[in-house]
């Protein structure tokens, strides 16, 4: 798939990406979702990401894992079905007061700021989930949060416009969540991201259902050969109908040539046109060459009852 292998070359050129000039063994942290149709973005990874290389694997992994499976979702469908970007994709270091990690840099967001952006025009994203101030500014500008969680957001991007429906960063060190109103905010926001991740997956099956089908349909027609079985089949067949057909004609029409001539037109439509129209439609196939044959029977048996007649 078209998608799929142009997400592995992105990863693999994001892997590599050394801009920020950040020591061994800090490096990018990379999505493992290879065919989604959702985006989450984070803030930055924390350190315990350098070691696991999976986005949000800490503490506060722990806590949007736990709030996504209020949406139906369990950690492994999560990582599956969702690409799990950054504003920075490597761990910016801890906080100069040692509580918590270091707000990326404007410098650091503007040299990784481009990954997200080519992410954005490859995934079309239907469904963006921002976490945490930083990444929400980056879709909705700024605002309180209490103004924008607990809602669908349309939002126009690079790659098109997706529903953007935010979630407050799930680091212990905010106490946003905490205060009065707050929690059904996330509860309404959680919500609605289950109902939209189950229509997409709704219409995932559906698009599925019918691709299976039309592969189905294909293999039931056989090819299509100037020489085989289903040749022979058409040349007697119409051989046949022919026969019969000026056997009929006879006894209505005046003269043998009018009957040749008449059961000649019956023999190619009925058993001809007929059936490649019917394949046409059931299959969407239609063999110039079933007719060639068909015409090549209908000739015969004309040839043969126009010298039994003389």
């Amino acid at each position: 798939m078209k998608q799929t292998d142009d997400l592995e070359q992105h990863l693999a050129r994001l892997e590599g990406c050394r801009r920020c000039g950040h020591a061994e063994p800090i490096r990018p942290i990379l999505s493992r979702a290879r065919r989604p149709r959702v985006m989450l973005v984070g803030q930055a990874p924390g350190k315990v990401e350098i070691s696991s290389q999976k986005p949000f694997a800490g503490r506060a992994g722990k806590t949007l894992f736990r709030w996504l499976a209020e949406a139906g979702l369990s950690e492994e469908e999560a990582r599956d079905r969702i690409y799990i970007a950054a504003m920075t994709r490597c761990f910016p270091g801890p906080h100069p007061s040692g509580r918590g990690d270091r707000v990326p840099s404007r410098q650091e967001l503007e040299q990784c700021g481009s990954w997200l952006d080519d992410e954005l025009m490859l995934i079309r994203p239907k469904l963006i989930i921002p976490v945490g101030k930083l990444a929400i500014g980056r879709f909705l500008g700024e605002a309180p949060l209490a103004d924008v969680v607990g809602r669908e957001h349309e939002v126009a991007h690079r790659g098109g416009s997706s529903v953007v429906v935010p979630l407050p960063h799930p680091s212990g060190a905010s106490s946003w969540i905490h205060a009065s109103g707050h929690r059904e905010l996330v509860s309404r926001a959680l919500r609605l991201i289950g109902e939209r991740m189950r229509a997409l997956a709704a219409v995932a099956a559906v698009v599925l259902a019918l691709a299976l089908g039309a592969r189905s349909a294909a293999a039931q027609v056989p090819a299509d050969h100037w020489i085989g079985t289903d040749k022979v089949k058409h040349f007697f067949m119409s051989a046949l109908v022919q026969s019969l057909a000026y056997s009929v004609t006879q006894v209505t029409t005046q003269g043998s040539r009018s009957s040749l001539l008449l059961s000649a037109s019956v023999a190619s439509a009925a058993v001809g046109i007929g059936k490649e129209m019917y394949d046409r439609r059931s299959y969407g196939h239609f063999s110039v060459r079933d007719l060639a044959w068909d015409a090549a029977g209908a000739g015969t048996a004309s040839l043969m009852l126009s010298r039994t007649r003389n």
